[in-house]
Formats: structure tokens, C-alpha cells, sequence
């Protein structure tokens, strides 16, 4: 039997759209879609570790929508083959052949024991997201093992939480990803850690660090 996603409204399509659009620019391959109830989660990995000695973080875009039907739902689909389908229906999607093997999937984020960590400036983490990738632009040309060393050390360092007496960081990867899926406005993203995971909360969307 096909598995369907039915979107609640066209705001929701129209959200999910962008968030694939985007996610794609990003080089975001796939998207991992887990549903319960009437929630649809669609997961996309920003940054990986790439090869069991990076010890680049593991940075997730986490979008959730509504869906019509209340079935549980887990999955990993090609991020374009998505896009193609919800050019076709924009509410009623076939969902396209699951995909398996992809590492990032391996460990899902936890859904619940989030306690609260800290907050940050929407606006300081799209200037931080905005100045790292003009330096890792300036790299290009340079060789791709130079242009992948910039890249791992500008996305890999720490940024304060605020409002934190144990001085918790998350690694500015989260800008970038977080800038690169619009989640940012001027607002305050909420921080908080469940287990090896961070969630950086906003208006827009997650953005989930380990």
C-alpha cells in the first residue's frame, strides 16, 4: 500500500514547500519524515560528521506540520522527490520510495525531558550565520581540502547561551542552518538539552545539535 500524506491546510503545503526549497539549497538530500497522530515532523540534516574521525557536529532542521491522517508514519525520503510530488498535489502526497542506510537516521533526536538551558538573539545568529559564510566563500579556490578545513573550523565554534551558569555553548552550525531554513526573525530562541542534544526553539522552527 502507497503511503499518503494529506496536509491539513495549504498553509501547512505551502510551509512544507519552502522548508524542502530551502532545505535543498542547502544540499540537504533527504528529509525524514515521522508522524504521529495528526503531527508530521520533517527532519533535514544541515551538517554531518562526515567519516567516523570528524568530529564535526550533527546539525538537524526540525519543521512540524498537520496532517489529516493519524496513522504512525516513519520514514526517509529523497528531498526532491518530495518537491516533485507537491508540485503535482500540494495537499495529497504519495510519499516516494523510502530510502535506507542514511547515518544520520541512525539516532533519533529525543521528543520529550527538554529542560531548559538558555536563550539567543535571533539576530546575533544571523549575523554569526552570515559572517561565517563569507569566510568559508573566501576559501573557495583554494583547494577542496582547504575549503572543507574553513568550513569545519567556522561551523564548529562555540557560541554562549545566555543565561547560563555552567557557560553552555552550541556550535555555530546551528546559525547556519537555522539562517539557511528562515527560522530567524529578531526574536529569542529558547535553548534547552535533552540528553546529548540541544534544541534551539524559535517562532519558525527547531534546530536540534549533538
Amino acid at each position: 500500500m502507497t503511503n499518503i500524506v494529506t496536509l491539513a491546510s495549504e498553509h501547512d503545503s505551502a510551509d512544507l514547500k519552502t522548508f524542502l526549497e530551502r532545505a535543498e539549497r542547502l544540499g540537504c538530500e533527504h528529509v525524514w519524515l515521522v508522524g504521529a497522530g495528526n503531527a508530521l515532523a520533517a527532519y533535514v540534516a544541515v551538517l554531518t560528521p562526515q567519516g567516523l574521525l570528524d568530529v564535526a557536529p550533527t546539525v538537524l532542521g526540525l519543521r512540524i506540520f498537520e496532517r489529516v491522517e493519524t496513522h504512525s508514519l516513519d520514514m526517509v525520503v529523497q528531498v526532491r522527490a518530495m518537491l516533485d510530488r507537491l508540485a503535482h498535489d500540494s495537499m495529497t502526497i504519495p510519499l516516494p520510495v523510502g530510502q535506507a542506510g542514511i547515518a544520520w537516521t541512525g539516532v533519533a533526536p529525543p521528543r520529550t525531558h527538554w529542560s531548559p538551558v538558555g536563550t539567543m538573539l535571533e539576530i546575533e545568529l544571523q549575523l554569526t550565520a552570515k559572517a561565517g559564510i563569507e569566510e568559508v566563500a573566501q576559501a573557495n579556490g583554494l583547494g577542496t581540502n582547504i575549503v572543507t578545513k574553513v568550513r569545519e573550523e567556522v561551523w564548529r565554534r562555540a557560541l554562549n547561551v545566555q543565561g547560563t551558569e555552567q557557560n553552555e555553548t552550541v556550535p555555530a552550525g546551528v546559525a547556519f542552518a537555522g539562517f539557511g531554513l528562515g527560522f530567524f526573525d529578531t526574536g529569542i530562541a529558547q535553548v534547552t538539552q535533552s540528553g546529548a542534544w540541544k534544541r534551539i526553539a524559535t517562532a519558525r522552527g527547531h534546530i536540534l545539535v549533538k
